[in-house]
Parts: C-alpha cells; structure tokens; sequence
C-alpha cells in the first residue's frame, strides 16, 4: 500500500512520505535519527508520547492505538499533524 497525502498537513505529498517512511524505518535509521524522533513524540505528545510514537513508527490503527493508550483519535490525529509539521523546522 502507498502512501496517501494528508489533508490539513502543511507539507506536500513527497515531505510528508519522508517523514512516514523515515519513522517506519526508524529501527535502522542513525542515532541521530531516532533521538529526532523521540524527541519530537516528547515534544509533541507529552503524556501521550508512546502513543504517538507507535502512531507515528507503526502500521496499527489509530483507532487500536487510542483504545491501547487511552487517548482519543482525535488528540491523536492533531498530535500526528503537528509531528509532520515540527520536522522540518
């Protein structure tokens, strides 16, 4: 399955598919990397930084995640929109 663009994120298709597949890939990416993005779930997500982590490093559902982590879907989606768009800067 591809990737499909994300409407309401301020990044065009080809930044926001970096960012996706990066932190898909995050177990083999450079130290530096993965410290980025922990700290950009700790950032973002504070109480929720796990959850956000395995939103952002997973293929589950954010439907599961939220039942999992006990946080709704919808804090979860503008914690994700927020994460694509704290990695550029």
């Amino acid at each position: 399955m591809g990737f499909k663009k994300l409407r309401g994120v301020a990044l065009p298709e080809e930044q926001q598919g970096l960012v996706r597949y990066t932190c898909l890939n995050s177990d083999s990416q450079p130290k530096r990397t993965q410290e980025k993005i922990q700290r950009l779930c700790d950032d973002v997500g504070g109480a929720y930084s796990a959850a956000l982590r395995q939103v952002m490093c997973s293929r589950k559902s954010i439907t599961a995640i939220s039942m999992e982590h006990y946080v709704s879907e919808r804090t979860l989606y503008r914690m994700r929109k927020e994460f694509y768009e704290k990695w550029f800067e």
